[in-house]
């Protein structure tokens, strides 16, 4: 069986996503009569972004090759890291397409209106112009609840047992996937000691950088225009609030597969957003939060109508016959 997610050789982009979902495989469209069907993308424009805070692909299959973690006879379900025995979580934040995926298949399953309940609770001016605007496909989504997010894990588990269906039951080794929200203790035990992860970093902002930042954050009204007139930020590994002379007016987290990941290939568990866990609160630090101990691990248990608080699904083997 073709799997076309972890066939990719390159990390999506909003101008770039590939050919199917990063989180499910499943197959994505450009053309408005298949838009009924499966989900339909729209052409967005070249100020790519990966010009602005992302340093490469890094390949967590290799660097960890000596893991027995990623040598499991499981088959890894898309856009996850395996973290233990037949458990993994996704190495993203839930994004604005994989959120905005969901939302197309309940409205599908279950007819028009049915994914009301499910929208992200935000203001016009962030519903608009990021989680609906494509160019900001790739970024965490936000203003999620709690709930919700457990439906979205739920419901992205099951999506991938019918794409994989016949892959999980060859050789009569059938499994099924099951998805959640991590527990707290797993979460932190993900994040490791941050000390030995976080450390201070500068970004060169050239012609590419700026461009990208000029025409998405600025043009949107989502960064001080300041923001490009500097040559260098002055920031950390992780996305954390930066203090600057001149405010920077930062209102949104920066692409999922920005900054520096974890050994095992996890991105922005420390920093971008906050992230809910089973008891209904978040945990970690944002782009709105300063490196602190405190700010990394204090409970949260505010979701709605916030730009920094996102999720990522654990996904477990929970079935075998």
């Amino acid at each position: 069986m073709f799997f076309c997610a972890s066939a990719q050789k390159n990390h999506p982009e909003a101008a770039d996503p590939g050919c199917c979902s990063a989180k499910t495989d499943s197959y994505y469209t450009y053309n408005s009569e298949e838009g009924r069907v499966i989900y339909q993308l729209y052409d967005v424009n070249r100020a790519s972004e990966k010009s602005v805070f992302y340093l490469g692909k890094f390949d967590p299959w290799k660097e960890n090759r000596n893991n027995p973690f990623f040598s499991q006879a499981y088959i890894t379900p898309p856009g996850t890291i395996p973290i233990a025995e037949g458990t993994y979580v996704d190495q993203t934040e839930v994004t604005n397409i994989d959120y905005q995926e969901f939302l197309f298949y309940v409205v599908k399953d279950s007819g028009k209106y049915a994914d009301k309940p499910y929208l992200p609770q935000l203001e016009t001016k962030y519903r608009s112009k990021y989680f609906l605007n494509p160019e900001f496909y790739y970024y965490p989504v936000v203003g999620i609840r709690y709930e919700n997010a457990r439906a979205y894990c739920d419901w992205r588990a099951k999506k991938v047992n019918r794409n994989y269906k016949e892959a999980l039951i060859k050789d009569g080794n059938y499994y099924l996937y099951a998805g959640r929200l991590p527990t707290e203790s797993e979460w932190k035990k993900m994040a490791g000691i941050p000390s030995k992860n976080i450390y201070i970093k500068n970004y060169k902002l050239g012609n590419d950088e700026k461009k990208h930042l000029d025409t998405e954050w600025i043009d949107n009204r989502f960064a001080n225009p300041a923001l490009i007139d500097l040559d260098v930020y002055f920031g950390y590994t992780h996305h954390f609030k930066i203090d600057t002379d001149e405010p920077l007016g930062i209102e949104i987290p920066a692409y999922a597969y920005s900054f520096t990941p974890t050994t095992s290939g996890i991105y922005n568990l420390y920093g971008n957003v906050k992230e809910l866990v089973q008891g209904g609160y978040a945990i970690g630090g944002s782009f709105m939060t300063a490196f602190s101990a405190d700010e990394l691990f204090y409970p949260d248990d505010v979701q709605a109508y916030r730009m920094d608080v996102g999720f990522r699904c654990l996904t477990e083997i929970k079935k075998k016959y």
